[in-house]
């Protein structure tokens, strides 16, 4: 399962476009529908993950910023931030990293989520996604663990309950690395237009 840190924003790409390219090193930031952008920073360059980029990025936007760490299928970590400060955090495994914490997922909020719903909210849906707890069987564990198989399901399920459409909620599990070196799928995937190119990042395609 991929590893992937994504930033979801409710502003137009051409909007945003100024305010990324002077705050992300490197990175690509594609479209989310009409009204939201999707960054996808290098993570590999110092400074430049979600969480360091999410603070100053809406800071200078004005406004609320998403950014989710998806760790190897495992672990969904989202922090809202506006105005430059993290006003939310999630961690679906708190204890993933530490036997001695609690597995309940912290920061189940679903309001903490609001400001990055592209429609009606499901908040039944949104509510048990947050609390590790899917309602479809095909993402429940097969040995009857309880929580989902894979924290990418997870996201995908808080995405979906906040009304994005499954072509954001693709784009939203890319990942700079896998953009980066699979240039001809993303060209097949993106028009040309779409890509904004951020700091040292070539362009793929």
């Amino acid at each position: 399962m991929t590893t992937y840190g994504t930033m979801l924003i409710p502003v137009p790409l051409e909007q945003a476009a100024p305010v990324l390219r002077e705050v992300c090193a490197a990175g690509y930031a594609i479209p989310a529908g009409p009204r939201f952008c999707l960054v996808h920073p290098d993570r590999f360059v110092d400074e430049n993950n979600v969480f360091a980029l999410a603070g100053p990025i809406s800071a200078e936007l004005g406004a609320p910023v998403l950014a989710a760490f998806q760790y190897d299928g495992d672990r969904l970590e989202l922090e809202v931030w506006c105005g430059g400060v993290r006003a939310h955090r999630y961690d679906s495994w708190p204890g993933r990293d530490d036997e001695a914490a609690n597995d309940t997922p912290e920061g189940a909020d679903p309001a903490a989520f609001l400001d990055f719903a592209a429609g009606p909210v499901d908040l039944h849906r949104l509510a048990s996604a947050l609390a590790d707890t899917p309602i479809d069987a095909e993402d429940m564990d097969v040995d009857g663990e309880p929580g989902y198989v894979w924290a990418q399901a997870l996201h995908w399920d808080v995405l979906a309950a906040l009304s994005h459409p499954d072509q954001v909620i693709r784009r939203a599990q890319w990942d700079y690395c896998h953009m980066r070196r699979a240039p001809q799928t993303l060209a097949e995937m993106l028009e040309s237009t779409e890509l904004v190119v951020l700091g040292t990042a070539e362009r793929p395609f």
